[in-house]
C-alpha cells in the first residue's frame, strides 16, 4: 500500500528522456514479503520462484545489480557505473530476505538494499516463535545479511512505518511545526541509526521513504543527517551523475500479478 504524497520533484535531478546524455539510467526494482505460500501472492509478495525469475531475466540480459557504494562512487565522480546496472531493494526487513532472496543473490552474484524498521527488528529480539513466512529480522540476522557482501542496509525509520494515526509515514502531523517536526524525525532516525551500524559495522547512507512520502523538509532533514540516497515509490527510472543529488530515485514495485515481461518494460529492461 505504497502511496506518495507532498512529492518533491528536486532540480537535482534528470528526467529518463536525457538520460542518456546526463548520465547513467538506474532502474530500481522495490520488492516487500517473499513467500513459499503462492496463494499469498500479491501486490507485495512475490514466491521464491517469481524472484528467482527475475534474477534470471536481469542476469540473462547482461544486467549488474549494483551496491550503494557503486551508485555513491558514480555521484561523488570516483567511477561510472556497468552498462546495464540495476538496483534490487527489499523494503520492511521480512526475515523471507534473509531466508529466500540471499540466497538467490549468491546464486546470481547479485548485490540489494535491505531496508528495515527499527521498531519491527526490536520486537523480534526473544521472539519464542519465527517463521520467514510472517517474522521481521531480527538484529542478529541484520548483521547476518551485511555480512554476507551481498546486502546494503538502509533506514526505513525506527517507528514511523505508519500510514496515518495521526503521522503519515514519516511526514510532519497536520499542524506539527517545523522545529518539533525536525525534532521528533531526527529522534526516530537517531534511535534506528545506532542500531542498524552496530549490526552492520556502518551508518547508513541510504533511506527508503515509508509508503513513499516525503516532502521538501524531509529530505532537508535527510541531508543534514548525511544521508546521500533516499528511495521513493515514485514510477519512473532517474539518471545518476557526478555531481547529481539521489534523495529522490524513483522505483518500481514488483508486484506478483504483473507477468514479467510486462513489469521489466515498464522500467526499460527488455
Amino acid at each position: 500500500m505504497k502511496r506518495v504524497f507532498c512529492l518533491f520533484f528536486a532540480l537535482l535531478f534528470v528526467c529518463p528522456a536525457a538520460a542518456e546524455e546526463e548520465g547513467t539510467r538506474l532502474p530500481v526494482i522495490m520488492y516487500h514479503h517473499i513467500s513459499a505460500d503462492p496463494a499469498r501472492a500479491g501486490d507485495y509478495v512475490v514466491t521464491p520462484e517469481l524472484l528467482e525469475g527475475d534474477l534470471r531475466w536481469l542476469s540473462e540480459r547482461g544486467y549488474t545489480a549494483v551496491g550503494l557504494e557503486d551508485i555513491l562512487n558514480c555521484r561523488a565522480g570516483l567511477g561510472g557505473l556497468p552498462e546495464k546496472p540495476v538496483l534490487i531493494t527489499f523494503d520492511d526487513g521480512q526475515q523471507s530476505v534473509l531466508e529466500y532472496a540471499l540466497p538467490l543473490l549468491e546464486k546470481y552474484d547479485m548485490r540489494a538494499v535491505a531496508a528495515v524498521v527499527g521498531a519491527y527488528c526490536d520486537a523480534e529480539e526473544g521472539a519464542a516463535a519465527r517463521s520467514p513466512e510472517y517474522s521481521y529480522l531480527s538484529w542478529a540476522e541484520v548483521a547476518e545479511l551485511a555480512a554476507s557482501g551481498r546486502f546494503d542496509i538502509a533506514c526505513h525509520t525506527q517507528d514511523m512505518h505508519r500510514e496515518s494515526s495521526p503521522r503519515r509515514g514519516c511526514l510532519p502531523k497536520p499542524g506539527e511545526g517545523g522545529e518539533a517536526y525536525a525534532a521528533a524525525l531526527s529522534a526516530d532516525l537517531a534511535a534506528v541509526e545506532a542500531k542498524i551500524e552496530a549490526a552492520s559495522g556502518a551508518r547508513p547512507l541510504a533511506f527508503a521513504y515509508p509508503f513513499g512520502f516525503h516532502c521538501d523538509e524531509t529530505e532537508a532533514l535527510l541531508r543534514a543527517r548525511g544521508y546521500l540516497l533516499a528511495l521513493t515509490c515514485e514510477n519512473r527510472v532517474d539518471a545518476v551523475a557526478p555531481g547529481e543529488g539521489l534523495l529522490t530515485l524513483g522505483r518500481f514495485n514488483r508486484s506478483a500479478n504483473l507477468g514479467r515481461e510486462e513489469f521489466f518494460a515498464l522500467l526499460g529492461i527488455k
